[in-house]
């Protein structure tokens, strides 16, 4: 009990530099003890450590330019929430351009749905949390959980990643051993993919949307975040006064790069739902829906 105090106030009086190599020391001693006084077994040990390395926690303030005329959260922001803690978290491990650029890799969205319990608001700070799941049948799926200052949950991202060889333009089932799968065997928590769909046919054009300057990002195509925002400004105004996003949902089908243009449809699925389609080149670009509450 004398050791346990010691370790305690040495890792709170310790120096950030130092905190890391002394964290790891403790992490040993504690969890020795843990298992042989009967607290803990050691396959539980091991499985805790396995979720900590897996799981990445990251702070975001809602900023004024990520806020609506009404101060809520935009869709979009919180998808770059989701996506910048996405990067950061691979790129702690191991997974970056250099890995990416040798093994003539990269990582696309295939789909991903975003359900809102509160909107946040402007000037708000929010925790993230964000767990990825190890491949299975070629998918990644990452859950990203946002909490609020009290702890309660706000909202939470379903992503579902592809690795795709950049020459043969193909999904990668298995992955090259330089990756090393660094996430958790299993993430159990998944949103509802499934969307209510309308026939083209029925949809109303909402006009030529372009992949602008603003719009795309470093690998020369539009950022998968934007595409929520297209789909917010192509929405009447009637319909952000009379409620709350709940629940977004996109699937990618095809990359738009810069410059190029598609075509965006709109049909409305429900009393309080919107179906999209992007057309380019008389083929699907992606398909989406928003869901007020």
């Amino acid at each position: 009990e004398f050791a346990i105090d010691g370790l305690r106030l040495a890792a709170v009086n310790t120096p950030s530099m130092l905190t890391t190599p002394l964290s790891v020391i403790a992490g040993i001693v504690l969890g020795e003890y843990s298992v042989k006084s009967g607290w803990f077994n050691s396959e539980t040990m091991l499985y805790m450590a396995l979720v900590a390395i897996a799981t990445y926690t990251q702070q975001y303030t809602v900023y004024r330019h990520d806020g609506d005329h009404h101060g809520n959260v935009k869709p979009g922001a919180l998808l770059r929430y989701g996506q910048q803690i996405a990067t950061i978290h691979a790129e702690a491990v191991g997974l970056n351009d250099a890995l990416y650029a040798a093994t003539h890799t990269a990582y696309v969205l295939a789909k991903q749905a975003l359900h809102i319990d509160r909107t946040p608001r402007v000037d708000e700070t929010l925790t993230v949390i964000t767990q990825p799941e190890r491949c299975k049948r070629a998918v990644n799926k990452r859950i990203t959980t946002f909490y609020d200052a009290s702890g309660a949950q706000v909202a939470v991202l379903d992503s579902r990643w592809v690795l795709i060889d950049t020459d043969k333009r193909l999904i990668l089932r298995k992955h090259p051993e330089q990756f090393n799968d660094q996430w958790a065997p299993d993430v159990p928590f998944e949103l509802p993919m499934k969307m209510t769909k309308a026939d083209p046919a029925d949809c109303q054009t909402m006009g030529l949307c372009t992949a602008t300057y603003s719009r795309c990002d470093m690998n020369g195509h539009m950022n998968n975040t934007r595409y929520a925002d297209i789909l917010c400004d192509a929405l009447p105004w009637e319909v952000w006064e009379q409620g709350k996003v709940q629940d977004l949902k996109i699937y990618y089908h095809r990359e738009i790069p810069r410059g190029e243009s598609f075509t965006l449809l709109r049909a409305q699925a429900g009393p309080m739902q919107y179906y999209f389609c992007g057309e380019r080149e008389e083929k699907s670009a992606f398909e989406a829906s928003i869901t007020f509450a």
